[in-house]
C-alpha cells in the first residue's frame, strides 16, 4: 500500500510539472492520473448552510427569558401553594462526633421536591423548554427544619443553591448544608459500643393539612453513596420513619420524618486523634 501511494504521488507530481509525459503511459494508468489531477476536492459546507437541528431541555436564551417573565409576572413567594407534599431526603457527606457536648455535626445534601402549580407551563410554547434553574430566593420554599438541633440560631445552615423548576411545576432543591444535632452518646461507659444519632425534620409553622412531608423517592434511609468519612466512626446502618404528632389544643396533625444512624467507634481512632 505504501508503494502504491508513493507511485501515485510521483505520477501526480509529474502530471503537474509536465503533462505531456502522460502520453507515454498506458491508457488505464493515464486515465487514473488524469482523474486524480482534475477531480476537485469536496468543499465543506459552511456552518450557516449546515445548521444542526438540536433540541435542549433548557430551550434558548430567548425562550427562557419569555418564560421567566411569564411565570413571575404575578408570582408572590410569600404565599404558599395549596396541598403541599414535600418529598424529603438526606445524603450524608461527612460527620463528626463531639463527645464533650454529646452532639453530631453533619455535612449533608438535603433533597426537597414539591410542586407549585403557579410555576407550570406548556413547554411547546417555549421552544421545548422543560426545566429552568433559578435563584432559590425567588420562589416559595417549605420551612422544614431540624427539630433536634443543638444550635437554636442556625438550626440548618445551607448554601443558597439554585432550584430546578420543571414544566410540570415540580421543584427540586438540593442545598449543601451543615447541621449540629443532639446525640445521646454513651461513649464514656461504652467507648466501643453502638451509638444511635437522630436527625428529626418537620415544618416549623405548617400543620399536616397544609404541608405534608414524606420520603424522597420513598427512600427510608440516609443516602451514604457520596460520603467521605473522616469521623473515626463507622456507620453500621440507617433507617427512617414518619410520625404524625397531635397536640391537645388542635385537631390537625404535625408530621415529621426522623432519620436514625447507628454508628460505632473504629478501634484505635481515638488514640490517633489524641496523639
Amino acid at each position: 500500500m505504501n508503494k502504491l501511494i508513493l507511485f501515485t504521488a510521483v505520477l501526480l507530481a509529474v502530471a503537474h510539472a509536465a503533462p505531456d509525459l502522460l502520453s507515454g503511459l498506458t491508457e488505464p494508468v493515464a486515465a487514473a492520473v488524469a482523474a486524480a489531477t482534475t477531480t476537485p476536492a469536496p468543499v465543506a459546507a459552511s456552518t450557516t448552510e449546515a445548521t444542526i437541528n438540536s433540541t435542549s431541555s433548557d430551550g434558548t436564551l430567548e425562550d427562557r427569558t419569555k418564560l421567566v417573565a411569564k411565570l413571575f409576572k404575578d408570582y408572590d413567594k410569600k404565599i404558599n401553594p395549596d396541598n403541599i407534599t414535600v418529598k424529603f431526603g438526606v445524603s450524608l457527606i461527612n460527620f463528626h462526633i463531639r463527645e464533650d457536648r454529646d452532639v453530631m455535626d453533619s455535612y449533608v445534601w438535603l433533597r426537597y421536591v414539591w410542586t407549585d402549580p403557579r410555576l407550570q407551563w406548556n413547554k411547546e410554547e417555549y421552544g421545548g423548554t422543560e426545566v429552568i434553574r433559578f435563584d432559590a430566593d425567588m420562589v416559595w420554599k417549605p420551612d422544614i427544619t431540624l427539630y433536634n438541633s443543638a444550635d437554636p440560631v442556625n438550626m440548618i445552615n445551607c448554601w443558597q443553591s439554585n432550584v430546578l423548576i420543571y414544566s410540570s411545576g415540580e421543584i427540586l432543591w438540593v442545598p449543601p448544608c451543615k447541621m449540629t444535632s443532639h446525640c445521646h452518646l454513651t461513649l464514656r461507659k461504652e467507648p466501643y459500643g453502638e451509638q444511635v444519632c437522630k436527625l428529626k425534620f418537620g415544618s416549623w409553622t405548617f400543620d399536616g393539612f397544609v404541608l405534608d412531608i414524606d420520603f424522597y423517592k420513598g427512600n427510608k434511609t440516609i443516602d451514604l453513596s457520596d460520603m467521605s468519612n473522616s469521623s473515626g466512626f463507622e456507620v453500621l446502618s440507617t433507617t427512617a420513619e414518619k410520625t404524625n404528632k397531635y397536640y391537645s389544643c388542635c385537631k390537625e396533625p404535625y408530621p415529621d420524618v426522623t432519620f436514625n444512624m447507628t454508628i460505632k467507634r473504629i478501634p484505635g481512632e481515638e488514640l490517633i486523634k489524641n496523639w
